[in-house]
């Protein structure tokens, strides 16, 4: 639940007041529509995609790996051959001291060799991983962008909708005996119906006032009291779980 900031109640715009944001809810519906399905499944069909993709960007990491791991492998072998070549040739010719200053510049370059090799299997992991991870916040953004336009098109399609997102805001100032609910034009006048509904749900007697606001999101909902006000809007509380979400998931990534 939100805090109430206290502050002075003065006539200035409310536009400029420190915000106090509440938590997200969920709009329950007892039925789903075929519409409402066709959205669900076009919404898991795009998170099935981004995992997909992160599946392929795995693969092709560990084929890489392999692949370096193999390509190790074989100048090992070749080494060795090399190496008994060098071998049996300084032995035949007598040139000892030549056969050892040649293996150990071979020596050298095959430790380069392999020092180059897991650097560059290091670096591939290091890729893999930030692939990974940035295919994971892929899937997050994607889930949370069709969760909006759900939740969006469900407020436009029933403004009951809406008023239980206005009457869940107005538990938090129940107790106050003067509020002012700012709401975009395209609710204000059916709102201003619901106005005895809303009124009914204080505990005291309350001059409650509804305002339009041009300014605000279509589902934005601001209220305001002598001691503070809170953001009730869909996209102020959907930006809060967005970075909630991050915020997490950067710590399971670090």
């Amino acid at each position: 639940m939100s805090n109430v900031i206290k502050a002075p109640f003065a006539k200035t715009d409310h536009h400029n007041k420190k915000m106090i944001e509440i938590k997200q809810y969920f709009l329950q519906q007892p039925d789903v529509s075929p519409l409402e399905q066709s959205e669900q499944e076009n919404a898991q069909m795009l998170i099935d995609e981004a995992k997909r993709q992160a599946q392929l960007i795995q693969q092709e990491a560990e084929h890489y790996y392999h692949s370096v791991k193999q390509q190790i492998l074989q100048e090992q072998e070749q080494w060795q051959s090399e190496k008994q070549q060098l071998a049996r040739a300084a032995q035949q010719e007598g040139y000892d001291a030549g056969f050892i200053q040649g293996k150990e510049e071979a020596l050298r370059q095959y430790e380069q060799l392999i020092h180059e090799a897991k650097r560059i299997i290091e670096t591939a992991n290091e890729q893999f991983y930030e692939q990974i991870d940035a295919a994971n916040e892929t899937i997050l953004l994607i889930g949370l962008k069709v969760a909006e336009r759900i939740v969006g098109e469900k407020l436009t399609e029933n403004h009951e909708h809406f008023l239980s997102l206005v009457k869940q805001a107005i538990k938090e100032v129940r107790e106050q005996s003067e509020v002012k609910i700012y709401v975009h034009p395209r609710y204000y006048d059916w709102l201003a119906q619901q106005k005895e509904e809303l009124k009914a749900m204080f505990s005291e007697p309350v001059d409650l006032f509804l305002y339009p606001d041009e300014q605000l999101q279509e589902t934005g909902c601001i209220i305001e009291t002598p001691f503070g006000r809170i953001d009730a809007s869909v996209d102020t509380q959907l930006q809060q779980i967005k970075e909630q979400l991050l915020e997490r998931l950067e710590e399971a990534t670090s």
